[in-house]
């Protein structure tokens, strides 16, 4: 017994495939794969090692076997040959079941997380559940959304999905204390999917990716995939962080909502910076040298490791140092000797830290 989060159906649920189990088909690659789950400022919670495409939610068998389902066969349809990396168009009158079926997706993924996480206020709003049910003989998105897409040139990920509140400032005046909108990306294969959708409908603004990436929502002309900049491994964190969007509109800024996004105030301990690492449970450590130099403009790629043990790799930025990749130091290793610019040693030995400048 449960509750529809869509429709509102108390009753015995059926089981909702997060992402549809026809992608099991196409032929992508099946071998078992970690699973996660959780809070964007945090590594997440473990949902063992399996096959892909096999985790499912309660959903009732109406929505389960109508529209969710029909919004999968479009998808099926449309996505097929984008997700094996294969060019072609998409075309204005699929435009809108596909960009429906990000929406649904990504809602049911938030269905993943425990009920104690959604009680405790983690997740989206229900009207978003029931508003998209509203919709579901439309096949389109909710009003105030726009959405993109592009292609994943990265090699680390078969499939994920993420959602990360947005805020929309205005050049001058202090940031939102709450967030007006969220953002959705979903990566399958080589296909990239990124939407945003304004909760706070009067702020809705006329968005843009740094990228240039086509727009599938609202629809414009047929589209050609693949078009605009590839999304690698090294940005697509930060992409799907929301630290891409642009508002087209003057003084209007768009980003992530800090509280869910960033990890919490670094401190000053001696002549380093104490970061707190996204495991939620250890720190990590760099030369405070490096806030100097962030303040004359300077900024630095590094490494780290916490106890767990993970890796990271830090970027230092105008507003702070920020986590981009949490991963085996292996992995972080690949993506910090991947980038440009040349490596150098602050602070000097002992104790001194190899980075390299951005």
């Amino acid at each position: 017994m449960g509750t529809c989060a869509f429709c509102g159906f108390t009753g015995k649920l059926t089981q909702e495939h997060v992402l549809g189990d026809w992608l099991s088909t196409i032929g992508l690659d099946l071998r078992p794969t970690p699973h996660v789950t959780g809070p964007l400022n945090r590594i997440g919670r473990d949902l063992g090692v399996r096959p892909p495409f096999r985790q499912t939610v309660g959903i009732c068998g109406p929505c389960n076997n109508g529209w969710m389902s029909r919004l999968e066969d479009v998808a099926k349809h449309t996505l097929t040959p984008f997700i094996l990396g294969n060019a072609g168009h998409l075309t204005a009158e699929d435009a809108g079941p596909v960009a429906a079926w990000l929406q649904k997706t990504a809602l049911t993924a938030m269905l993943v997380s425990s009920e104690k996480e959604r009680d405790a206020g983690y997740g989206l709003p229900p009207s978003e559940y029931h508003r998209l049910w509203d919709l579901r003989d439309q096949k389109v998105p909710l009003p105030t959304s726009q959405c993109w897409i592009g292609r994943y040139a990265g090699q680390r990920r078969l499939a994920a999905t993420w959602v990360t509140p947005i805020t929309v400032a205005v050049d001058g005046l202090p940031e939102p204390d709450a967030p007006q909108g969220y953002a959705t990306t979903i990566v399958l294969g080589q296909l990239l999917l990124h939407g945003v959708r304004f909760t706070t409908e009067a702020l809705a603004v006329t968005a843009a990716t740094r990228q240039q990436l086509p727009q599938l929502w609202p629809a414009a002309t047929p589209g050609i995939w693949p078009h605009g900049t590839s999304i690698d491994d090294a940005a697509l964190l930060a992409f799907a962080g929301a630290r891409d969007l642009r508002s087209t509109e003057p003084f209007i800024r768009l980003g992530p909502w800090k509280p869910a996004s960033e990890l919490p105030a670094s401190e000053a301990v001696g002549d380093l910076v104490e970061l707190p690492t996204i495991c939620g449970k250890h720190v990590v450590y760099y030369p405070m040298t490096l806030v100097h130099e962030a303040m004359r403009g300077r900024f630095y790629a590094f490494g780290r490791v916490c106890e767990c043990p993970t890796a990271y790799l830090i970027h230092t930025e105008p507003d702070g140092a920020h986590c981009k990749a949490a991963d085996t130091v292996e992995a972080i290793s690949e993506l910090y000797e991947a980038l440009p610019g040349q490596e150098i040693m602050i602070g000097g030995e002992p104790g001194g830290l190899i980075c390299k400048r951005l």
